[in-house]
C-alpha cells in the first residue's frame, strides 16, 4: 500500500487503518470529480436531512409555535443554512475530518426545561380590522405571536455556553482529558452513540416495517453483495475527443440513493392503490399542499428574531448541552477517522474540533433556531456503508445545506419522505456506529476479568440510567431548578454517564497500562502512520506562513507541532 505522499509503507506500520484505507472508494484525503463529489455529497445529505427536519417539529411546542408553519418553515431554513456553515468551519479549521455538524437533539431538554418556566397559552386574542366595513373584531389563534421572545432566550444562552465550549479547545483542555481517556472508556463513548438510538431507530421503523426491512435489505444487497459487479457509464475524453463507455464499480457508493429511490417510488404506488392505510405514516400524498403553503425563499441573519437575552438557569442547562456535545463528538471523531481511513486524530486537531464547534454552536445561537449544532453519527455511519469518506464530499453536502436553507419549497419536497425509509436507514447506520465502537476492544485485553467488569458495567449503566431518567424526569427535583437542569441532560445522555463511567473506572481500578490497551493504542495513534499522512490529513492549509512568521503560535494547544 501507498500512503497519500506517494512512497510506500509497510503494512504493519499503518496498521490499524491499513484495512480501511485499502477497502475504501474515496478517503479522507481523495477528491473525486466535482460532480462525483456532488452527488456523493447529496447521499450523505438525504441521511441528515429527516432528523434535522425534525427539530424545528420538536422544538415548536416548546415555543408555543406548534401551529404556525411560517414560524417552523423559518427555524427549518435557518437550521440547514447554519448546518451547511458550521460543517464548512469544520472541514477547513476545525479537525478537517469528514464530519457533517447538525443540530443536537440533546439540547431539546434543556430547551424544554428552559421554556417550561412559562407555559403556553393554548389561546391568544388577536384583534384585526375587517377590510369590508372599517371595524374591529377578535379572532383566536393557537400559537403565541411574541414567540420571539422565547426564542431570544434560548439564543443567548446557547451562545454564552457556546463560549465555554470555544474554551475548552482553545485552552487545549480536550488534550488533557485525552490523557486519562483509553480504548475502554471510546469503546463505550462510540458504541452508545449507536446503542442510544436504537429508540429512535425502532420508532421510525415501526411505522411500517415492511419499507422499512426492504430497506435495510436493499442496502445490504447494493452495499455489500453487489459490491464488485461494475456498472456501464457513458464517458467522454476530451483528450481523444470520442466517446465511450466506463465500467466503475458504483453500486455500493450508491447504495442508499439506490435504495431510497426503489422504496421511495414503491410508498408512492402502494400510496395510489390505497394500500396503505389514511393514517399511514408511509403514504406519499399530500405533498402538492405543502408545497403550495411553503415560500421560496428565506434567508436567515443574525438577530432576525430579536436580541438575544440570558439567563443563569438557561446558562446552566445549555452548559450542560454543550459538555454533551464535546463528549459525543470525541467519539465521534475517532469513528470518523476510522471509517474515513485516516490516522486517529492527533491531539491538536482534537482541540481545534472543539473549538470551532464552539464557534459553530455561537454561530447557530447568533442567528438561531435555539440548538446547538455538533457532530451527525448518522453520517459517519454512512461513511462506513458508502466506503466514501472524502472531504470533498461533505463539503458539497455542507453546500447543498446551506441552498436548502434559502430555498423552503426544495425543503418540504425532501422532507415529505416517508418515516419508514429513514426507519430502515437508521436500522444499519447506528448498527456500524456501535461496532466502530466495539473495534477499539482490539487494543484491550479482554482475558482480563477488570476490563470486562469496566466494559460491562459502564454499558449497563450507560443504558440503564438515561432510559430510567427520560422516562421518569420529574424524580430528580432537588429546589433548585438550575442544579435540575443540569442533572437532567447530564444523567439523560447514555454517552456522558456510560464514557464517564467507564473513564472513571479505567483511571481508578488498578491495572497495568499494557492490560488497559493504553500501549497499544499510543502505538496505533502516534506510531503507525508517517509524518507526511498526518499533516496531508490534519494540516490546515495557508498557517505555515503565520507560524513561521510567528513561531509562538506553535505553543497553541490547537497549532499542529
Amino acid at each position: 500500500m501507498k500512503p497519500a505522499n506517494g512512497h510506500a509503507a509497510p503494512e504493519e506500520e499503518l496498521a490499524p487503518y491499513a484495512v480501511i484505507r485499502k477497502g475504501m472508494k474515496y478517503t479522507v484525503d481523495h477528491q473525486p470529480a466535482w460532480a462525483t463529489a456532488f452527488l456523493l455529497g447529496f447521499q450523505q445529505f438525504l441521511i441528515m436531512f429527516g432528523p434535522t427536519f425534525a427539530i424545528p417539529v420538536i422544538l415548536s411546542p416548546s415555543l408555543c409555535i406548534a401551529d404556525n408553519p411560517i414560524a417552523k418553515g423559518q427555524l427549518l431554513n435557518t437550521m440547514f443554512f447554519m448546518c451547511g456553515i458550521a460543517t464548512v468551519l469544520q472541514i477547513f479549521w476545525g479537525t478537517r475530518l469528514p464530519i457533517i455538524q447538525s443540530g443536537s437533539y440533546i439540547y431539546f431538554a434543556v430547551a424544554a426545561g428552559i421554556m417550561a418556566k412559562t407555559p403556553c397559552d393554548p389561546e391568544y386574542i388577536v384583534t384585526k380590522l375587517n377590510a369590508t366595513s372599517n371595524e374591529s373584531y377578535n379572532v383566536t389563534q393557537t400559537w403565541d405571536p411574541n414567540w420571539h421572545t422565547r426564542m431570544a432566550e434560548l439564543q443567548g444562552n446557547l451562545m454564552l455556553a457556546s463560549l465555554t465550549q470555544i474554551i475548552i479547545g482553545g485552552f487545549g483542555l480536550v488534550g488533557l482529558m485525552l490523557k486519562v481517556i483509553g480504548p475502554l472508556t471510546i469503546t463505550v463513548l462510540i458504541s452508545l452513540i449507536g446503542l442510544c438510538l436504537a429508540p429512535v431507530a425502532a420508532s421510525s421503523a415501526s411505522t411500517h416495517w415492511g419499507i422499512s426491512i426492504l430497506m435495510v435489505v436493499l442496502v445490504t444487497l447494493f452495499s455489500e453483495y453487489l459490491k464488485n459487479v461494475p456498472v456501464p457509464v457513458p464517458s467522454y475524453s476530451f483528450r481523444k475527443k470520442q466517446c465511450g463507455i466506463k465500467w466503475p464499480k458504483l453500486i455500493s457508493t450508491l447504495s442508499v440513493i439506490l435504495a431510497l429511490i426503489i422504496c421511495w417510488v414503491l410508498c408512492a404506488i402502494l400510496t395510489a392503490t390505497n394500500v396503505f392505510a389514511e393514517d399511514s405514516m408511509a403514504r406519499t400524498d399530500g405533498l402538492t399542499a405543502k408545497l403550495a403553503e411553503a415560500n421560496w425563499f428565506w434567508i436567515p441573519y443574525p438577530g432576525q428574531f430579536g436580541m438575544p437575552t440570558v439567563s443563569i438557569g438557561g446558562f446552566v442547562g445549555m452548559f450542560a448541552g454543550v459538555i454533551g456535545g464535546v463528549v459525543e463528538s470525541l467519539g465521534d471523531y475517532y469513528a470518523c477517522a476510522k471509517l474515513s481511513g485516516a490516522p486517529p486524530p492527533p491531539e491538536y486537531a482534537m482541540n481545534r474540533g472543539i473549538l470551532m464547534e464552539g464557534v459553530g454552536c455561537f454561530l447557530t445561537g447568533l442567528c438561531g433556531p435555539g440548538v446547538g449544532v455538533t457532530s451527525y453519527s448518522e453520517n459517519i455511519g454512512a461513511i462506513g456503508l458508502t466506503k466514501v469518506g472524502s472531504r470533498r464530499v461533505i463539503f458539497c453536502s455542507a453546500i447543498l445545506m446551506s441552498v436548502i436553507g434559502l430555498i423552503g419549497k426544495f425543503g418540504v419536497f425532501f422532507a415529505s419522505m416517508p418515516e419508514p425509509i429513514i426507519g430502515g436507514m437508521y436500522l444499519i447506520m447506528f448498527g456500524i456506529i456501535a461496532a466502530v465502537g466495539i473495534a477499539n476492544l482490539q487494543f484491550v485485553d479482554l482475558s482480563s476479568s477488570r476490563n470486562v467488569f469496566v466494559l460491562g458495567l459502564s454499558l449497563y449503566m450507560g443504558l440503564v440510567i438515561p432510559g430510567w431518567i427520560n422516562s421518569n424526569p420529574k424524580s430528580i427535583d432537588t429546589g433548585v431548578a438550575a442544579i435540575d437542569q443540569l442533572l437532567l441532560v447530564l444523567l439523560g445522555s447514555g454517552m456522558i454517564v456510560g464514557g464517564a463511567l467507564a473513564c472513571f473506572l479505567d483511571n481508578t481500578i488498578p491495572g497495568t497500562l499494557e492490560e488497559r490497551g493504553m500501549l497499544n493504542y499510543k502505538q496505533a495513534t502516534e506510531n503507525c502512520s508517517d509524518i507526511d499522512l498526518i499533516r496531508k490529513v490534519y494540516h490546515v492549509p495557508g498557517t505555515e506562513w503565520m507560524v513561521n512568521k510567528a513561531p509562538w503560535l506553535r505553543k497553541l494547544p490547537f497549532i499542529q507541532k
